[in-house]
């Protein structure tokens, strides 16, 4: 009868707990205001209806939270290019980030590797890219000997959860649209929910 007593026990004190620290998935809608500029000679908006969810784990004491994004978390519908092209951007493998409070917002953090895949032509391919996303500033490099990109973000406001979420990095010298271009993207919209 202890035994059974102690087990009781014991389950009552640990099933808190593992309540508690249920991931939390959040949901980011892009609008109208999302795109991406290669070299600012050219600008692909991306398609309406694209999101991002984000895997939130429970808060620290400071607020901050740390989240993942996998593959399949990312919703991006192919670009239309000229010529009956398309331009397709997807997640490569899992990226991890965090989110903490300042005083002027919530900043959010993480690095990714992005998969462009152009279809439809007679220059089709796929090319990787290594990109830090964050609300604050990011600068990338040409390889072409044009001028680079810095772009700054905008963190998360609170109550409305709306943020523009910017990443940088330098385009393949072989790739399409603009091979070598200092290449830049921002996520603007707004979050279903946040921890």
């Amino acid at each position: 009868m202890r035994l059974i007593t102690r087990v009781a026990l014991l389950a009552l004190l640990v099933v808190p707990t593992s309540v508690g620290a249920e991931e939390l998935i959040s949901t980011l809608k892009l609008d109208g205001l999302s795109f991406v500029s290669f070299g600012d000679r050219q600008v692909l908006l991306l398609p309406s209806g694209s999101q991002i969810k984000l895997h939130f784990s429970p808060p620290a004491s400071d607020g901050s939270a740390s989240f993942t994004i996998a593959p399949a978390d990312v919703s991006i519908a192919p670009i239309p290019l000229d010529g009956g092209q398309t331009l397709q951007y997807s997640l490569a493998s899992p990226a991890s980030g965090s989110m903490r409070p300042t005083a002027s917002g919530r900043r959010l953090d993480f690095n990714a590797t992005i998969r462009a895949t152009l279809s439809g032509g007679p220059n089709d391919g796929t090319f990787s890219y290594a990109m830090p996303f964050t609300t604050e500033q990011v600068a990338a490099p040409s390889a072409d000997g044009t001028p680079g990109v810095s772009v700054t973000g905008m963190r998360l406001v609170d109550s409305v959860w709306y943020a523009q979420v910017v990443g940088a990095t330098t385009n393949k010298d072989n790739a399409f649209p603009e091979p070598g271009a200092a290449v830049y993207t921002v996520l603007s919209g707004s979050f279903d929910r946040v921890p």
